[in-house]
């Protein structure tokens, strides 16, 4: 059981009083209490000032206001399995003297919290200051997870702990909790630019920060789900009631001759819409990399806007939206997936109705999918927005032979050209 005591390290007329907290003979801390006593005045024996005046009694009645605020907040901390530290227990007694905390920086939870209150003067991928709205979210997440990693193996570590093993450890954590591959590289990923960025603001590092790993994995061409021509009709002609499905029903079947992530699809209205030569397109930048993309509106797509744009709506609706939309369009036929359990909040691979599987990425997936091998893959990278045509075709499951299988096939359609007609050459007499 955990003891809290009073004590003087020094014999001096303006001694501070250090707050004691032994948790047992390995977890025993010490800091100053914010209170001050004469030496002379003060019980080693008993841990409390004498009292002889009604001014050290007074002092003997606040400490022990202290000693009981102090107790209560660490049976709490000690129910939710908080991190007991040196540094717990000066951030307790700054609260309990209404004193705003030094923040260390060189602790690496502090300095995570430290990134994200600063996330509007960072630059993003735009190259812009403020960083979006999923990135923050993202390292929010991270630092739930540092905490509770921290909590459960019981440390709490600085900057400069950050070194390979530390990788290691933390992402065979992340790997016994069942997370994705993908997600615990995202993790790592968020780790390494924590600790550059604290680097660049002069906090110790580890000298082998740099050979921390990350780890990704591709999506195996099975699992890559899509929305064939077909199906596509059969969704527009699924028979739906509620306003907001038929809606939903718009953005999809317009998302899948667009090619769009799902956050910039639904920001699309008709102030993005012009005419370059007699086409009508569509202009946008996208949030996630800042690539400014030129969209040619398809007859399919044309129709849906001439009879009038969707109304805006969040992309967690959406989502569910797509699921009762094809669940309603009968599209359940046996697909291999990736599906979250909503008791352990991870996705398990398996075997499911192929409407539960999808989600507002299928829009994208779908146009790049479906105009392979019809439109030059240059051309769909450019309204896609992808980097490379490497990432392009693991994007939709294809390789490059696919792709020279493409381009020869396309080749071979191409007529042959006429021969010349070679002159007569006459000579003179």
């Amino acid at each position: 059981m955990a003891t809290i005591k009073f004590l003087l390290q020094s014999k001096t007329e303006q001694s501070n009083i250090y707050v004691r907290l032994s948790i047992d003979r390995n977890n025993v801390f010490k800091r100053k209490s914010g209170y001050i006593v004469n030496s002379n005045n003060w019980s080693a024996t008993k841990g409390y000032p004498t009292l002889n005046d009604d001014v050290l009694k007074k002092l003997k009645t606040d400490l022990d206001k202290f000693k009981n605020k102090l107790e209560e907040k660490y049976n709490i901390a000690n129910r939710q399995g908080q991190i007991i530290s040196g540094n717990w227990l000066q951030k307790q007694i700054d609260d309990i003297n209404n004193k705003r905390p030094i923040v260390s920086l060189d602790i690496l939870v502090n300095y995570i919290q430290h990134f994200i209150d600063n996330a509007h003067t960072r630059k993003n991928q735009k190259g812009n200051l403020g960083l979006t709205r999923n990135r923050i979210k993202s390292f929010t997440t991270f630092l739930r997870l540092i905490n509770k990693y921290q909590a459960e193996i019981k440390k709490e570590f600085l900057i400069k702990d950050i070194s390979p093993q530390f990788a290691n450890e933390f992402k065979s954590w992340l790997f016994n909790k069942n997370f994705s591959i993908n997600y615990v590289g995202k993790n790592l990923n968020n780790l390494k630019t924590i600790c550059r960025d604290a680097d660049k603001n002069n906090i110790e590092t580890h000298p082998k920060l740099r050979l921390i790993e990350s780890v990704s994995e591709s999506t195996p061409s099975e699992y890559i789900i899509t929305l064939s021509f077909g199906e596509i009709e059969q969704i527009n002609k699924a028979k739906l009631k509620h306003t907001a499905l038929i809606n939903a029903r718009k953005w999809l079947v317009l998302g899948c001759y667009l090619g769009q992530r799902g956050s910039d699809l639904l920001n699309i209205t008709e102030k993005n819409m012009t005419t370059i030569q007699g086409l009508r397109v569509i202009e946008l930048e996208q949030q996630k990399t800042g690539k400014k993309v030129v969209i040619p509106v398809l007859p399919e797509a044309e129709e849906i806007i001439n009879s009038g744009m969707p109304y805006k709506l969040s992309l967690q609706k959406f989502n569910n939206h797509l699921k009762k939309i094809c669940e309603i369009a009968e599209l359940d036929q046996p697909t291999k997936g990736k599906l979250r359990d909503e008791k352990t909040r991870l996705n398990k691979d398996g075997v499911f109705p192929k409407y539960k599987l999808i989600g507002s990425h299928i829009c994208r997936r779908s146009f790049a999918t479906n105009y392979y091998g019809q439109i030059p893959t240059p051309i769909l990278i450019g309204i896609t927005g992808h980097s490379t045509e490497r990432m392009f075709l693991k994007y939709i499951g294809k390789t490059a032979y696919d792709n020279a299988k493409q381009m020869f096939d396309y080749v071979s359609k191409l007529k042959p050209s006429k021969p010349q007609t070679h002159l007569k050459v006459v000579k003179r007499a």
